[in-house]
């Protein structure tokens, strides 16, 4: 076992290990594997090798239409302002010609509105 790690691990200046290997998991997919360590008296076991790149072509074949917009209907357009219509609808006239109209002007006389109507 000590052999093998011998063979792996070489010492770069400085007392610093390092190790760039290629490690081949797929057929079709390579990934390298790179660690640097600052202490010689750690164990190799606190080593850790992590992939650090993989050809993205053969990892995850994704279309190319799937990360486009996909356009719904539109929402958040309804009002668009027009005062003719607002004063017609909500204004004094239209509400005290109305029964309803009236009661709503007395509902925001007796909460104590400072505006009664538009």
């Amino acid at each position: 076992m000590a052999a093998a790690r011998a063979r792996l691990w070489e010492r770069a200046a400085g007392g610093r290990l390092s190790l760039l290997q290629k490690v081949a998991v797929h057929p079709f997919q390579l990934q390298s594997a790179s660690v640097l360590t600052y202490c010689r008296e750690l164990p190799f076991s606190h080593l850790s090798l992590k992939p650090t790149g993989t050809i993205p072509s053969f990892t995850s074949p994704v279309p190319s239409w799937s990360h486009q917009q996909i356009r719904t209907k539109a929402r958040g357009n309804e009002y668009q302002p027009n005062n003719r219509k607002r004063k017609r609808t909500h204004g004094w006239i239209k509400r005290i010609s109305t029964p309803a109209g009236i009661e709503v002007i007395l509902r925001r006389m007796l909460k104590g509105r400072k505006s009664l109507t538009h």
